[in-house]
């Protein structure tokens, strides 16, 4: 049966976070969509109206879960379609809502793979990332243990549709699935991909569409795929830094630690509970404009039997900080059973969403206006809280300093802003935000139409297709670029199929960027057709690496006529650009061969630190003996005029030495630093730019860290890289300066040991586009 816009959809789901995911899921087909935190809510949705409740049951009694299912069915129009939200792991009172669910008489399918995930269903077993459930660590937070299989999860004898089932001819899997369903036992399905859950929901609707539909996130999602509507609007653009953002992590996850430690590493103030529940502790601190983190402390391994009452205190915590604001302060609450908590706390009984910021961050307003993200608590990679908190805080404006060269090139002082009660103790630590120098989205150039930037597909063998899907779907990247990919259509097809969004995203090829259409879930390619279709991922390619030259090529071609203002690069292979017979040590010298520019400079970008280099890809020694005055002062102006167009007025620039301890008045070395730097410092000064050193490069990227200077100069290609790729590799971008055209790249190699596997961070393409926008001129014309 066609499902149309004016389908009425009811979904429920045991936890917030799950209840979001849902509504996001199913928001594409309509604007009417909201999530109820209260299932005896009496509000009765009009046609075309989804409405998804939060049951809060993940905690509650197997009977008193069944009843809340029950509660919400009662009364229910008989051509609604039932979506029943499981968690993706089989956790809660799964046995007890399945049965209540079957109890209606509609029949159950249950298919809980969550292919955006790794979550997967074979032979009725579960498993996560290619391990079973049961032989994994996924349930390392539970106290029960894991269930050998779906059917063992549920208590009951079920029904199977195997894997082959699913994958048949239409009206083989109808017949089977009709077979399944006249058992009277709920059926379960197993399903790998997003294709292989768009099949079942299908046949399911088509044979019966009072049939529940349960699954994971992975079925809404196809659900939403079906009922159509086309892709939700935009998310709103970021809130003013001077608004309180409080993110309230109550997970136990690994990951969460560390999403934690690079969101303060940013500058967010850190708020970390060392008391117990029953002891509250001393008066909180209050809560100041920017970003604070609030979470428990870890101090061993998580105590799943104290979840809900840490949840309870995260929440009565939360409550009393926003008590504290200067004004109204905007959420992010990871784990369902905490964000539900501090819902409750604050008296919010319904979030209308608006998209996601990632998979599983779910954007929602509350009827008074303010923004909710709620994300469960095992999503997202290291930077996902990074990515959060972009979307919902624009970046604080830079106040400026007056540029006074200092009398000695000791390190300077920290900046104005920094008191000792930065670092108070007590049952909190309170890390205070650093200066996001260089950060901002947009320059003046782009207040008009967006730039069109060439986005190079690199080595693809490597990562760069995978990185480069999802980046071009992310919800930020068409809200400030018109993306044009060089790059071969198919390749990147192939990506998206192991990506699981196949179904998501329209690969267009185009002649050039003026043929091309800039619409959500759209990429276009200007497509060389290069590569073979039987070219294998994470094996090193001669024909890749000519490729990939050819891509840089015609990029370089269209930058310079003006077709587009800026080109986007994804990693290539050195070994392979060679083989290809194109003998350049890197993208930078080849860029600068092809646009006719005798001397660039490599930058390199971080929230934490920004690097530009005297020398690169050369020897120490001849990095050295390449070194002289004129070097280092246009590098360095390179450098200034760079965070100049990106916002930062008056950028502090810290200049390394060459030596150890700078040479330490010549204690060390023969000179070099007064020889060779000290002339090029004294001719920034006279005009103006503000360049200070030269300094002991093991203190100068410590003071960068915490926001003492806006940029690093390092003198050679290790003394900058290395300290990089500790602070902050992961969303870190490289950037060509001295070019006539903009060129920003990700941060990262092809990273042959992962590629095809689906698991690439796209986390550097995303934020070397954002800094690609950030520096791209106005199109003309």
């Amino acid at each position: 049966m066609p499902l149309g816009p004016g389908q009425r959809v009811l979904a429920v789901a045991d936890d917030l976070s799950g209840a979001a995911e849902t509504a996001a899921a199913l928001l594409s087909r309509t604007t009417r969509t909201r999530v109820l935190l209260d299932p005896r809510t009496d509000t009765p949705a009009p046609a075309g109206t989804t409405t998804v409740f939060d049951l809060d049951s993940r905690q509650l009694s197997a009977a008193d879960a069944a009843a809340r299912i029950t509660t919400v069915l009662t009364g229910l129009a008989p051509d609604t379609v039932v979506c029943k939200k499981v968690d993706s792991l089989l956790r809660g009172n799964l046995a007890a809502e399945i049965a209540a669910l079957a109890a209606t008489g509609r029949g159950v399918l249950l298919a809980p793979a969550l292919p955006a995930e790794r979550r997967t269903v074979r032979d009725g077993v579960l498993h996560t990332d290619g391990v079973p459930l049961h032989t994994g660590d996924a349930w390392r937070a539970e106290t029960a243990a894991p269930p050998r299989s779906v059917a063992e999860a549920l208590g009951v004898p079920v029904a199977l549709l195997g894997l082959q089932a699913v994958r048949g001819q239409d009206h083989h899997l109808r017949t089977a699935l009709r077979e399944a369903l006249a058992t009277g036992l709920p059926v379960v399905a197993d399903a790998e991909t997003d294709a292989d859950l768009d099949a079942l929901l299908a046949a399911t609707l088509d044979i019966d569409p009072r049939v529940v539909l349960a699954g994971s996130a992975g079925l809404a999602l196809a659900l939403g795929r079906t009922l159509g509507g086309g892709p939700p609007a935009p998310l709103p653009p970021p809130g003013p830094a001077t608004r309180p953002l409080l993110v309230v992590v109550g997970t136990a996850e690994p990951v969460a630690a560390e999403q934690v430690r690079r969101l303060v590493t940013d500058g967010a103030a850190l708020y970390a509970l060392d008391h117990t529940p029953s002891h509250p502790g001393p008066a909180l601190p209050p809560l100041r404009p920017g970003i604070t983190v609030l979470t428990p402390r870890q101090d061993g391994p998580p105590d799943p039997a104290a979840a809900r009452s840490i949840a309870r205190h995260l929440a009565r915590t939360a409550a009393a900080l926003l008590d504290t604001a200067p004004g109204p302060a905007d959420l992010v609450l990871t784990g369902g059973e905490t964000a539900r908590r501090v819902l409750d706390a604050l008296g919010v009984r319904e979030l209308r969403p608006r998209g996601q910021v990632h998979h599983g961050a779910v954007l929602a307003e509350t009827p008074d206006g303010r923004t909710v993200v709620t994300r469960p608590g095992s999503y997202g990679g290291p930077d996902s809280l990074r990515l959060v908190a972009r979307a919902l805080r624009a970046p604080a404006a830079r106040t400026p300093t007056t540029p006074t060269p200092p009398p000695t090139p000791a390190p300077p002082a920290p900046k104005p802003g920094r008191t000792s009660q930065d670092h108070a103790k007590g049952p909190f630590m309170n890390a205070t935000p650093a200066a996001a120098a260089g950060t901002a989205p947009t320059t003046a150039g782009n207040t008009g139409a967006l730039p069109v930037i060439a986005v190079t597909m690199g080595d693809g063998a490597g990562i760069g297709p995978e990185v480069i899907v999802p980046a071009l779907l992310d919800p930020g990247t068409l809200s400030r670029i018109r993306p044009v990919v060089v790059g071969d259509a198919e390749r990147l097809r192939r990506a998206a199929e192991l990506l699981g969004l196949a179904d998501q995203v329209e690969i267009v090829t185009v002649e050039g960027p003026a043929d091309a259409e800039f619409t959500p879930g759209r990429i276009n390619v200007i497509d060389l057709g290069l590569l073979p279709a039987d070219l294998p991922w994470g094996k090193l390619s001669a024909v890749a690496g000519d490729a990939a030259y050819q891509y840089v090529r015609v990029a370089s071609e269209l930058a310079l006529s003006g077709a587009v203002q800026g080109i986007c690069t994804a990693p290539l292979n050195k070994e392979a650009l060679h083989a290809g017979g194109h003998l350049y040590p890197g993208h930078t010298e080849l860029l600068a061969h092809l646009t006719g520019v005798e001397e660039v400079s490599m930058m390199l970008s971080t929230d934490t630190v920004k690097v530009i280099h005297v020398t690169t890809h050369i020897g120490l020694i001849d990095a050295v003996a390449r070194i002289e005055p004129g070097l280092v002062e246009r590098t360095v102006r390179r450098g200034h005029d760079a965070l100049v167009r990106a916002g930062v007025e008056h950028p502090v620039i810290g200049v390394c030495g060459i030596n150890p301890h700078a040479g330490e008045n010549g204690l060390f070395g023969y000179g070099e630093e007064e020889e060779k730097i000290v002339p090029a410092l004294e001719v920034l000064r006279a005009d103006g730019i503000d360049a200070r050193g030269p300094l002991p490069a093991d203190t100068a990227f410590f003071l960068a860290g915490r926001g003492d200077y806006d940029l690093i100069v390092a003198m050679y290609h290790d003394q900058g890289h290395g300290p990089v790729k500790i602070l902050g590799l992961e969303a870190g971008v490289n950037l060509t300066v001295g070019l006539p055209v903009i060129r920003t790249s990700v941060d990262h190699g092809t990273a042959f040991d992962i590629a095809g596997t689906g698991t690439a961070d796209p986390g550097s393409m995303i934020e070397a586009l954002r800094q690609a926008a950030a520096l791209a001129p106005n199109p003309t014309g």
